[in-house]
């Protein structure tokens, strides 16, 4: 009997420890490992998100946004702050009153095209009424940047990059990237006023 009970006991410490394996616990929610410490490569960069929605493909396209939104920032980030610090003291020090006033504001602005980023590592799992993405992108420098780019641009891809460039969304999003550069221009400006 007690052989009986040692065996179960020892099956269901594997198959808890199996059902774990390659996550992490954080209150709730299962957490890929490979989320918590991302891979590193000297030929790519990456970048993770985890988003949410009732709708598992929205959930996995903003975890998808926000880990290219990840990888641009990593690129470059401008970085604007304010920081404002106000104290006031009335009265003596026995009755006395001491105001403090704390004030911090802060902007990131990121302006990057990312050629290339891909997926590199999906997982979905139900949670609540929807779902939870956790999505790990990687963009390619180096030698495997260039490698996609010649494909890119070769005669065999050359209808996909012609489509690419002709493509109404191109446009837009080329035209909310002046926006944005002429936007950070004034900002600049403005700073240079502020000092």
């Amino acid at each position: 009997m007690k052989k009986l009970i040692s065996g179960c006991l020892v099956l269901v410490i594997l198959v808890l420890g199996c059902a774990s394996k390659g996550t992490t616990k954080v209150g709730e929610i299962e957490i890929p490992d490979w989320y918590l410490t991302p891979q590193t490569s000297p030929d790519y960069i990456y970048g993770k998100a985890t988003a949410t929605s009732q709708d598992l493909q929205l959930a996995i396209d903003k975890a998808k946004q926000g880990a290219r939104l990840d990888i641009a920032e990593n690129l470059e980030s401008h970085i604007m702050a304010l920081i404002k610090k106000f104290d006031e003291e009335v009265g003596g020090v026995e009755e006395g009153e001491l105001l403090t006033q704390f004030t911090q504001v802060s902007k990131n602005v990121v302006d990057q095209t990312l050629v290339g980023s891909r997926e590199n590592k999906t997982k979905v799992k139900e949670e609540g009424n929807g779902y939870r993405a956790f999505v790990l992108m990687e963009l390619p420098i180096g030698k495997a940047r260039e490698e996609l780019l010649k494909q890119l641009y070769s005669g065999e891809n050359e209808n996909l990059y012609t489509r690419f460039r002709a493509s109404q969304s191109f446009q837009e999003l080329k035209e909310e990237i002046e926006s944005l550069r002429e936007y950070k221009k004034g900002e600049e400006e403005g700073l240079k006023e502020f000092k």
